[in-house]
């Protein structure tokens, strides 16, 4: 993951609110899964009826650590629900994903935020300042989380077998607006 992250390159585009079109029905097919601290409602970014989302909260939208509440969420939208969205959706100003959080090795939840911090320094330069370092790490923690939730093997049948497709999100609380997370294409495997 680490080697994924330090070679990525990416751009942060304008997700327009008609980005997932709604089915015009109660059915879930969105599972989102966004951060518990963010204390808004970021779904609202997309003009999709809450009753088609899967929402699923977390430290730090987090999936890869193991979590079994976030495995379980994963494992009955893909394979029961059959949701035709995942996004992993982060947001800047993260209290618990910054460069000054003493949070992060809370009981190894965001411990991989250790190694996040060391890429986007490599990546990006010291020389960024704290905002412009937090917003990175914020980008860097979803894209781990996309690169991570793709290899699952569930995940892989799923985006084979019916198209499943699986987003990058950051939402930005100042502006109420979403970006996504666009991978260069030299760097999908």
């Amino acid at each position: 993951m680490k080697n994924f992250l330090a070679n990525v390159d990416y751009t942060a585009v304008p997700v327009p609110p008609d980005f997932i079109p709604s089915l015009q029905t109660p059915q879930q097919q969105i599972l989102w899964v966004g951060c518990s601290d963010s204390q808004i409602i970021e779904t609202d970014t997309l003009n999709v009826p809450r009753q088609e989302f899967f929402v699923h909260r977390n430290l730090g939208n987090k999936l890869s650590n193991g979590d079994t509440s976030s495995l379980s969420a994963i494992e009955l939208c893909v394979e029961v629900i059959q949701v035709k969205h995942i996004i992993v959706c982060g947001h800047y100003g993260c209290g618990l994903i910054n460069t000054h959080s003493d949070i992060k090795s809370y009981a190894g939840w965001l411990s991989s935020l250790n190694d996040l911090e060391t890429v986007s320094e490599d990546k990006f330069g010291h020389g960024s300042g704290v905002e412009e370092r937090d917003r990175r790490l914020v980008e860097l923690n979803v894209l781990a989380e996309v690169h991570w939730i793709m290899q699952q093997p569930s995940i892989m049948k799923a985006i084979r077998e019916r198209g499943l497709e699986v987003h990058g999100f950051v939402y930005n609380p100042v502006r109420n607006s979403c970006v996504k997370l666009e991978i260069s294409p030299a760097n999908i495997s």
